[in-house]
């Protein structure tokens, strides 16, 4: 990691984590150390710099700390711009709050969107770059990881990168199986693997604290489908989304604090 003003760099994380919404744990929205993040960011800060970058997901807030962290000098790499895509309201509340509050030079959205749905076609192959940091599949063989990665790949273009974020313990089996699946998806359609930062993150998780994830960063290699194709999740792809008994049936997590930036819980549920 580069030399960075830590002292800077807190303060700044600490503008972005109190504009996070409060973690729903029942969506796997389980949210990544202060100290982490900032570990995170500037990894992708080299990766995407000059780059259009998707958020396929983002409750950890990688994509405000990236682009807060640039603004501010902290981390030297800046993307072109920054989408946030993200069923939960809240999220996208969030982002929009923060660059309006905090004006941020670079260009920063975010949009309702559930990994469940097709990819917009508005977002098809516009970026140049995505991010996921999706549920880890610990019950559902990676399905879920798979999804989130689907919808990335769909939306990116020519000489693409990718950051992947997935659940690595040497005491958690199942996390070296999905890798292996993630690595042999993303091998079959072209993206091979540049980087993994091993058991490189911690969170905030009370049945498991000491799992970890890795950082896996991937590359475009080859040809790739230029005409617009995307599918809708099937029902056994959504059975096991969050869990052995927890199918994908939230379309929507409805924000009922107005865009309230103080974290809250205060929120409805709008299914399929």
């Amino acid at each position: 990691m580069s030399s960075i003003d830590f002292r800077a760099a807190l303060y700044a994380l600490s503008d972005v984590m109190i504009n996070r919404p409060a973690p729903l744990r029942h969506f796997d929205q389980i949210y990544m150390k202060i100290p982490d993040m900032l570990l995170q960011a500037e990894v992708v800060s080299r990766a995407f710099e000059g780059r259009r970058v998707v958020f396929v997901g983002d409750g950890d807030a990688i994509a405000l700390t990236l682009a807060h962290l640039a603004e501010a000098g902290i981390l030297k790499g800046r993307p072109a711009g920054i989408t946030v895509l993200d069923f939960d309201e809240r999220v996208v509340n969030s982002v929009l709050h923060f660059a309006s509050q905090h004006g941020l030079a670079i260009p920063i959205s975010a949009e309702l969107y559930n990994v469940a749905d097709p990819l917009p076609v508005h977002h098809w192959q516009k970026y140049d770059a995505f991010y996921t940091n999706p549920p880890w599949g610990a019950s559902n063989d990676g399905v879920s990881v798979t999804s989130f990665i689907t919808r990335g790949i769909e939306a990116v273009a020519g000489d693409a990168v990718g950051c992947i974020i997935l659940g690595d313990h040497k005491d958690y089996p199942w996390t070296h199986t999905v890798q292996g699946k993630v690595q042999r998806f993303c091998l079959d359609r072209c993206f091979r693997m540049t980087e993994i930062l091993p058991e490189f993150h911690r969170y905030h998780l009370d049945d498991s604290p000491e799992l970890t994830s890795c950082s896996l960063l991937i590359a475009r290699t080859g040809e790739y489908q230029s005409a617009y194709a995307s599918e809708p999740l099937s029902q056994e792809e959504r059975a096991r989304f969050y869990g052995q008994s927890a199918p994908l049936e939230v379309r929507y997590v409805r924000d009922l604090t107005g865009g309230g930036k103080l974290a809250s819980r205060d929120v409805s549920l709008e299914c399929y």
